[in-house]
């Protein structure tokens, strides 16, 4: 469920192509929209929060989506810290990524 106007972001996506062995020229660039995430406004009880982070995301559910990816939103590169997944009714809704 991605229910606002999302901003347009490019996610660089890194080593999708290689098994085991680390390529830093192995990278694929995917458009995406993604929404920003105020976690102020959220419960602090069992809240996840990521202490380094700069900011949160939320991504749609069919994005590929790693830790060590790279978001570029208003030409501004972020990198992925964490990436947790938003579930309703036994089903993966979207993504809250963690970036710095």
């Amino acid at each position: 469920m991605f229910n606002v106007n999302g901003i347009p972001a490019v996610l660089i996506q890194n080593n999708r192509n290689t098994s085991s062995v680390y390529d830093d020229q192995d990278k694929t660039q995917v458009n995406v929209v993604c929404c920003p995430y105020n976690v102020d406004m959220t419960d602090r009880f069992g809240m996840y929060t990521v202490p380094e982070a700069e900011g949160y995301f939320i991504l749609k559910h069919c994005v590929d989506v790693k830790e060590g990816d790279q978001l570029i939103i208003a030409g501004r590169t972020f990198s992925i810290l964490k990436v947790k997944d938003n579930w309703i009714w036994n089903k993966i809704v979207n993504f809250t990524v963690a970036v710095k």
